[in-house]
């Protein structure tokens, strides 16, 4: 994704979330995918449709997070780019019940 968007500070905001997911090693809990500038991701595993999915946009120096939500049931935060990690983690935390750790459970659980 770097190769890609590095050119441009636009994006940066959401490498900044890509880069937590990896850091926290939660890359084998979270899919995701991205659809020109947003980046769209889900809980692992994907099951079949309809699938609930965080959509993290970014311009203009703001950062976008919505929920979708197969019930309807929408959430959606816009926020300042430097706030877009904490954000993202809390839409994550929230909505799949991932937390950034190694295991994806609670830092007070994730040694268990």
């Amino acid at each position: 994704m770097h190769a890609v968007l590095d050119s441009s500070t636009t994006y940066e905001p959401v490498l900044d979330i890509v880069d937590s997911v990896i850091a926290f090693e939660a890359e084998n809990l979270l899919a995701g995918i991205t659809s020109m500038t947003d980046l769209i991701v889900t809980a692992v595993p994907v099951t079949p449709a309809p699938v609930d999915v965080i959509v993290v946009r970014s311009a203009h120096d703001w950062v976008t997070i919505e929920h979708l939500a197969h019930t309807g049931r929408n959430d959606r935060i816009a926020r300042p780019a430097q706030d877009g990690v904490a954000l993202f983690w809390r839409f994550v935390i929230e909505k799949f019940g991932i937390h950034p750790t190694a295991t994806g459970a609670p830092p007070d659980q994730a040694s268990r």
